[in-house]
């Protein structure tokens, strides 16, 4: 019962974490890390990373973890959210993202890096006379895919 109910909650939210886990299961710390290592053993499931590690059903693709890794954290999750709701030919600068979501323009920009790097996110040029830092727009690198992915991994 304990087993399948972990099992059920990775399949269901894949690359949660094991504080999460053991929240949304409601039973104790050994309990969760007992299931946790039986089911590893057992190749039913994978840990991603080393510290805080996110946990897959084994049959997710390994580049579909790093993007879902990226996608669960919560800044990066804020400003895909935010670019998703934006019509394609509308950009957001760094600034803008960080007034809308409340967070310093340095966290904004290390979850901007990540996401363009994992091509969830592309940078544009909106003025391409002015060589300035403040003309950079943001917008998500193709919507149609991303939203069938979001669906798919049910983020």
């Amino acid at each position: 019962m304990r087993r399948e109910s972990i099992v059920e909650l990775i399949q269901e939210l894949p690359g949660i974490s094991y504080n999460e886990i053991i929240r949304k299961t409601n039973l104790s710390n050994g309990v969760v890390s007992h299931y946790l290592i039986k089911l590893m053993d057992d190749g039913v499931i994978e840990k991603e990373g080393i510290k805080r590690g996110k946990y897959f059903i084994k049959k997710i693709p390994k580049k579909d973890r790093v993007i879902i890794t990226a996608l669960r954290n919560k800044t990066n999750n804020e400003i895909f959210k935010i670019l998703m709701q934006k019509p394609d030919e509308n950009m957001l600068t760094s600034k803008e993202i960080s007034k809308k979501i409340q967070k310093s323009g340095s966290t904004i920009s290390v979850s901007l890096k990540n996401l363009q790097k994992n091509h969830i996110v592309e940078r544009i040029i909106m003025n391409k006379t002015a060589k300035l830092t403040n003309d950079l727009g943001y917008k998500i690198f193709n919507k149609k895919f991303w939203t069938s992915f979001c669906v798919k991994y049910n983020l």
